[in-house]
């Protein structure tokens, strides 16, 4: 794939495994790290706002989606995932890159910026700690020391895990036992975004799956935050189970000049509960730090001067006018003036630019 190309490509990593990656838009390269077991589907708002503003590119870690898994189980680590990141950035021709990471993408990140800290721009770690996540896990010392033996037991039968777990992944009972955990929102967090994950999660290789939960739990990039000296803007959600805003405010501690948002109400899936938030102040974020670098706040509908519209007045069921009415006017109401008119058609986008947004969609 070209330097400048869009669309899907793919790479070899260090070992052979071959990455896939997706490129939208042009301008200031944003890559995006997803979450552990997760594809791209969560950053559904993200990557339709920012395709217009800045080169945005989305890639499968190895195992999961379209990415090949690695030959040997041992080579399923954070830091593996770092060094697809580096072959991804080569294959796509990008020297330097701000990086966004979710959830585990936290993790991949700070790793990255570790080992290559030439090649970031800036970060912006989304609802995710900088390492050993089930410290934090609910909040409560005591998940870690009960979940840790039953990874171990679970990479040895992951056979047996499968069976137990694929069924239910596909269930009409996966959703809502997810809004039972409290770990998305109860309502905020949409259906659709639910199900595509768990679809995903069913056709992870389980053995994959296992490991990758193993070796982020044994990771940490504690001692990577006081040497960042790049724009980092840390985004948290209030009531977010997996990563408490105190983990938040602890890396904001750590980074010098770093910024914090913590989304009222966000749980670890703030990114689909709240993109209208998150995109309009990663939008600040973007445009008072990279415009060097060729962020373009300009682009999009969003930024589009509205265009009044003519009043066309009330119709009939057959497309008519009203009895007794002109066209432009409606009988007992008074004129649209042009600025309401103005603030319609910035609804209307704001609507097609987040078709997800809890403001303007319902969701099962």
């Amino acid at each position: 794939m070209e330097a400048s190309g869009q669309g899907f490509g793919s790479t070899l990593s260090y070992d052979g495994t071959r990455i896939r990656f997706l490129t939208e838009g042009k301008g200031l390269p944003l890559v995006l790290c997803n979450g552990v077991l997760c594809s791209i589907g969560y950053w559904i708002h993200l990557r339709t706002f920012f395709k217009r503003r800045a080169r945005v590119i989305l890639w499968d870690y190895r195992g999961h989606g379209m990415s090949s898994p690695p030959r040997h189980l041992w080579n399923v680590t954070v830091g593996a995932h770092a060094r697809d990141l580096l072959a991804v950035l080569d294959a796509a021709g990008v020297e330097t890159a701000v990086l966004a990471g979710h959830s585990m993408g936290v993790q991949v990140i700070l790793e990255f910026y570790r080992r290559h800290p030439e090649r970031v721009a800036g970060l912006i770690p989304i609802c995710g700690t900088y390492g050993y996540p089930l410290r934090t896990f609910y909040g409560t010392p005591w998940s870690g020391r009960v979940l840790k033996p039953m990874l171990k037991r679970g990479e040895r039968f992951p056979e047996a895990v499968g069976r137990v777990l694929k069924p239910l992944f596909l269930s009409p009972l996966a959703v809502p036992l997810a809004r039972l955990s409290g770990a998305v929102h109860w309502y905020l967090c949409p259906g659709e975004a639910m199900k595509v994950y768990f679809q995903h999660l069913s056709t992870l290789d389980v053995a994959v799956a296992l490991r990758l939960v193993q070796a982020m739990v044994e990771h940490s990039a504690e001692d990577v935050l006081g040497s960042v000296a790049v724009p980092t803007l840390i985004v948290a959600g209030e009531q977010d189970p997996f990563t408490p805003v105190w983990v938040a405010e602890k890396m904001a501690a750590a980074i010098a000049g770093s910024e914090l948002l913590v989304i009222p109400r966000g749980s670890h899936t703030a990114l689909v509960e709240h993109p209208l938030l998150l995109n309009l102040r990663i939008e600040l974020f973007l445009r008072d730090h990279f415009r060097h670098l060729g962020y373009d706040r300009r682009r999009g509908p969003l930024d589009e001067p509205a265009r009044p519209r003519p009043d066309r007045g009330r119709t009939g069921r057959n497309g008519t006018l009203p009895s007794g009415g002109a066209p432009g006017a409606v009988q007992g109401a008074r004129p649209l003036r042009p600025h309401s008119q103005a603030k319609g058609r910035q609804v209307r986008k704001r609507e097609e630019a987040f078709p997800g947004d809890p403001a303007t969609r319902r969701f099962p």
